[in-house]
This record gives C-alpha cells, structure tokens and sequence, in this order.
C-alpha cells in the first residue's frame, strides 16, 4: 500500500466532496488543483487548492459558476495558480492574493478570446491562454492579458455554412516565448517566433487536441483516438495511429521522454513509440492531468495524485 502524503485534517477541509479537474505544479514540493464539487446539485463549487509538501498544509478557495475548468501556475508577474473557466472567468491563488480577476474577454479588444476559453499553458513563467478561431494570449499583469504576436499574421478562421468553423486553437505549448506552437481543429497548427505567426503543413485533417515542445527539440500533437504526430514547423510524421476512444488529455516531456494520460491511463513516448508507462498501479489510477515543473511531475485525476521527482513516486491522496 502506497503511503498518502496529505494529512488529513487538511484533506477533510479542501478535498473532501470533490473530485480533482486539473493539476499544476506551482514550485517544487507545492502543488495546484482545480476542484469540482461531487454533488448532485446543479450549481457545484469549484475550487483551487494549493498544497505545501513540507509544511503538509495548504490554502484553498471556492467558487461557483467556472464550468470548463482549465488550471496553471504563474511565476509572473506573481507565483499564483491561475485558473480560467470556459467562458474567460480568472481566478488566481497565491502571493496573498486569494480572488477573481476580470475576465480575458473584459481585455478586449486586445485580448479576442472570441466564445471561449479552450487551453492554458506556462511559457517562461507566463500564463498563455488559446481558444476558438484561432485566440492565443498572455496574461502580463493581474487582470490584464495580451494577444500574442501580430494579430495580422494569424487570420481568423472562415466561417462555414452552419456560420462555424473547424479550426482554431484549442492547446498552446513553448519552448520559450519566441518559439510557440498553437493547434486545434482539423489539422490547424501555427508556429510563434517571437513575431509573428505562420501555419504550419500538416499532412493530416484529423482533430488535434494537444501539444508538447520536448526537450529533444521535436513538437509532439496528440490527435484524436491517441494518434501521434511529431515534427517542427513544415516537417511531420505520424509516428503512432491511435484506436483509443478518447485522445491523450495532457502530454508533457520529462527527463528523456514524453509522458501521455488520459481517464484510461499512462503513456510514454521513447524513440519515437508509444509504450503503456510501467509505474504502480496505485499510482497509475491517478492518471487523467500532467503539470512539470521545478524539477517534478505532477500527475492527478479523479483517483487521486501523485508526483514523481525522477527516481521515486509519491503518492499524495
């Protein structure tokens, strides 16, 4: 039996009744959860919460509204867990800061996060936020975000018959803040490069749901049923035709190797295929969300969480 690290008075208090939606590591043995209340009332609570290994405590905060939770952690202008609902709605918990911020959508129109909130991501300590027909920004100070780049370089998407469109962002990944990769939709990949955007030669129209920069200088696209395709800019190849009836949920790099989960499990990607994890089952249940930061990978669902600092598992609800 895997020892939980959480005491649990501080479990009782913010975790009990709730099932974790999201995770970021927010400094090396301190780490953000997105919460959604297990209720059978129509309005849930939501909450963030934040717990700090070495003092085993934490702080927490709930709301209500914040459907289509998306989490991350900020190391500017402040060390915060960032979370952002579908419809644009900030929260953040952190540096004595425990509140809602104005919405994205409220930046207009510098900010055209046009219906919806779709990703987050971390690049060099800021917080990135994409969306429908193409929206990518920036969160550069408290209650204020930016569009990335020149808007003109990245066209709105055409609208299609039914006035959609099956294109736009719903997953954003760096290597740092001048080499940026946004997809979504069907086949719709663009580069950043510290200027302006340009869109990358997919060979596929499948959908793409989420995006890696390794630190073997590949971009990795997880795409539906769990397909895989790795490349930069204008070279790609599948390197993996999925059959699972769901994508990867999170992809991130760690040490030598991309890492995948979903509800179903854990995935690693090693030279170039993909093989099942071999970690222990307690914590494989915990699969669902990844976050890498300060050294660490933090991996959580609605089995509980865990975090790995490269030699050893803890398991810590």
């Amino acid at each position: 039996m895997v020892k939980k690290m959480i005491n649990k008075s501080f479990f009782e208090e913010a975790f009990s009744g709730f099932q974790i939606y999201d995770c970021a590591v927010r400094a090396r043995k301190a780490y953000s959860f997105s919460l959604v209340e297990l209720s059978e009332i129509n309005e849930k609570e939501k909450r963030i919460v934040t717990y700090f290994q070495d003092d085993n405590d934490g702080n927490w905060q709930g709301y209500f509204g914040f459907a289509g939770l998306n989490l991350a952690c900020a190391k500017f202008p402040s060390e915060q867990a960032v979370m952002v609902a579908r419809d644009g709605s900030v929260a953040v918990l952190g540096s004595g800061v425990s509140d809602m911020e104005k919405s994205i959508e409220s930046n207009a129109p510098s900010t055209p996060i046009y219906t919806s909130v779709h990703g987050l991501a971390t690049i060099e300590g800021y917080v990135y936020a994409t969306g429908p027909w193409r929206a990518v920004c920036r969160r550069v100070a408290a209650n204020k975000w930016e569009f990335v780049g020149d808007r003109n370089t990245l066209p709105v998407p055409k609208r299609n018959s039914s006035g959609s469109n099956n294109q736009g962002f719903d997953a954003i990944a760096g290597f740092n803040a001048s080499d940026i990769y946004c997809v979504g939709g069907h086949g719709d990949a663009w580069r950043f490069n510290g200027t302006s955007w340009r869109q990358c030669a997919l060979p596929t129209n499948m959908t793409l749901e989420n995006v890696c920069c390794a630190g073997d200088g590949y971009v990795y696209i997880g795409m539906q049923s769990g397909s895989v395709m790795r490349g930069r800019e204008d070279y790609w190849e599948m390197i993996h035709k999925g059959s699972f009836t769901i994508p990867f949920k999170d992809m991130v790099w760690y040490q030598d190797r991309v890492w995948c989960t979903s509800d179903y499990g854990v995935w690693q990607i090693v030279d170039g295929k993909v093989i099942e994890a071999d970690i222990p089952a307690e914590i494989r249940g915990c699969g669902g969300n990844l976050s890498v930061g300060d050294g660490v990978m933090l991996m959580a669902g609605m089995y509980g969480a865990a975090v790995f600092d490269g030699k050893k598992w803890e398991r810590l609800k």
